[in-house]
């Protein structure tokens, strides 16, 4: 059973009512219907009709619902308290559908270490990311909306945070606190839609700018 049904069926209610109140173009129903089936969160959802809602907050269907956090899906095991992952001389990339762990502790020694989070799922709307990096990089992608804070004590080193590819993203009610030690080296931080979303709402952006 898809456990986002009864969100996908109040997306659509939203949609149909913000058409029908001249909020949102009729134009536009069709594309973001088809965003609403193809939506892997609530967070996703959220986002497609937030711009339509009346109150501005979060898609809340009738029905005595388990309420799950915005940006994850319902964990299919129970998170690890800590993740320890060790990079040297070496590259080390970890992506795709994963369970983040309470707290990760990352070290880098003359290599790079890249955690793609985007399409994961996190058991705590907490995640504390401890690194220990010298001459190398951390390249963190984060679902887009996360909030970070990055706390990082640096020398002779650099830091990025990008969001270009999450822009309109919605808060969704992640934090993910970053602290450390950075020596010669660098961490990256870039905020991405979730793999399943980013085609979608490329179509999106299309449509509406009319380009064929």
């Amino acid at each position: 059973m898809d456990e986002l049904e009864p969100f996908r069926t109040e997306a659509i209610r939203v949609l149909s009512a913000a058409v029908a109140a001249d909020r949102l173009p009729v134009e536009q129903l069709e594309p973001r219907l088809a965003l609403i089936r193809q939506a892997p969160n609530r967070a996703s959802l959220d986002a497609i009709v937030a711009d339509v809602l009346p109150t501005g907050g979060f898609l809340a269907p009738s029905g005595p619902l388990p309420v799950v956090a915005d940006h994850t899906y319902v964990s299919p095991v129970e998170p690890a308290e800590e993740l320890r992952i060790s990079t040297t001389f070496g590259s080390t990339k970890r992506a795709g559908s994963w369970t983040v762990p309470l707290r990760l502790t990352l070290k880098v020694f003359a290599g790079e270490l890249t955690l793609d989070m985007r399409d994961a799922v996190f058991g705590s709307d907490v995640l504390d990311i401890d690194v220990s990096i010298l001459m190398g990089g951390v390249i963190l992608i984060v679902p887009a909306g996360a909030q970070v804070e990055n706390e990082c004590e640096e020398r002779f080193s650099s830091s990025t945070h990008s969001t270009r590819s999450a822009r309109g993203a919605s808060p969704i009610g992640l934090l993910i606190r970053i602290g450390g030690r950075v020596r010669f080296g660098s961490i990256e931080i870039k905020e991405k839609l979730p793999t399943a979303e980013e085609p979608a709402k490329k179509g999106l952006m299309k449509f509406l700018s009319g380009d064929d």
